[in-house]
């Protein structure tokens, strides 16, 4: 059959940023894994067609990241069908979880159950965060060419200064 009598296939519909139908196969997960992978803390590093498809970081303390081997799939028993080595994953990201003896140590992430949630979590993260003074002032002088934290810490007590008089002088008994 050629491609042009060929009809496409769509999964139900989903209600999910640019995404209208649920995934059908492997690169509809990949796709929404893309889409999702701040909500899971996640920053990628690199995705390819070899085993593990993906190669992440995930955040575990303050300046501290670990290496996560991702391996995407439709169905998450197609790890097997697929020949994989288990050890050489450390997530399975599919739309279905069905492999009942996947082992212990590997983190399966089922999108399909947990797209409600995401969509919450998503937003939150997408909540517009607002400067600190001190934020805006750092960013308004680095935008004008002041590249010295120093100059920019200094400038930043003198406005301080000019705003609050007062506040540096100390009451003598």
């Amino acid at each position: 059959m050629t491609t042009a009598n060929r009809r496409r296939v769509f999964g139900n519909k989903v209600q999910f940023k640019s995404l209208s139908c649920a995934p059908v196969n492997e690169l509809g997960v990949v796709y929404l894994f893309g889409v999702l992978h701040d909500t899971f803390d996640f920053r990628i590093e690199s995705i390819q067609a070899g085993f593990p498809d993906c190669v992440a970081r995930r955040r575990i303390g303050a300046n501290r990241w670990e290496e996560v081997r991702i391996e995407f799939e439709y169905d998450s028993r197609s790890f097997v069908a697929h020949g994989h080595d288990p050890t050489g994953v450390d997530v399975i990201v599919c739309w279905r979880h069905n492999w009942k003896d996947c082992p212990k140590e590997i983190e399966v992430i089922e999108l399909s159950t947990l797209l409600d949630d995401a969509e919450q979590i998503d937003t939150q993260i997408k909540t517009e965060k607002k400067l600190t003074a001190w934020q805006a002032f750092c960013q308004q002088k680095r935008l004008e060419g002041v590249e010295s934290f120093a100059e920019i810490a200094r400038l930043w007590k003198k406005e301080k200064d000019k705003m609050n008089p007062n506040q540096g002088v100390q009451a003598t008994r």
